[in-house]
């Protein structure tokens, strides 16, 4: 019993922290219709009504030379944890009010939530998400 309790202390140490539940953004739009605002105050509003640290949200403006029949569009691919998925209807309302008052008064919102185990991710170049580097 105590070999056995020693090598699951083991494991526990050795284990690798479970990836933060990462919401990735991505807002296409045409030149003509361009946000009025950055990237990063997107992805600050997207922490606050995700829930999540700074650093977890991805939030990328996609210029396209062509789109119908929308302005915006807006695609979110997250993991379906209870809570997210309880409040989906909930997370889309915000962002599209959060959007129309920015002056974006039509677009569309898609929002993919998926089995958490089914997710990896990995950064390179930046200190982990919580370390002191």
């Amino acid at each position: 019993l105590k070999s056995h309790t020693a090598s699951a202390s083991a494991r526990a140490r050795h284990r690798r922290p479970r990836p933060p539940n990462m919401p990735l953004v991505e807002l296409f739009t045409t030149p003509e219709d361009l946000p009025n605002f950055r990237s990063a105050e997107l992805e600050e509003f997207m922490i606050t009504l995700f829930g999540v640290e700074k650093g977890v949200v991805q939030v990328n403006i996609i210029v396209v030379h062509d789109m119908a029949p929308a302005p915006i569009y807006v695609s979110i691919r997250a993991k379906g944890t209870p809570e997210r998925t309880k409040k989906a209807g909930d997370l889309l309302t915000a962002l599209s009010e959060w959007l129309a008052a920015k002056g974006h008064a039509k677009g569309k919102i898609r929002m993919e939530l998926y089995e958490p185990s089914l997710q990896h991710n990995k950064a390179w170049g930046v200190a982990p998400l919580g370390s002191k580097l």
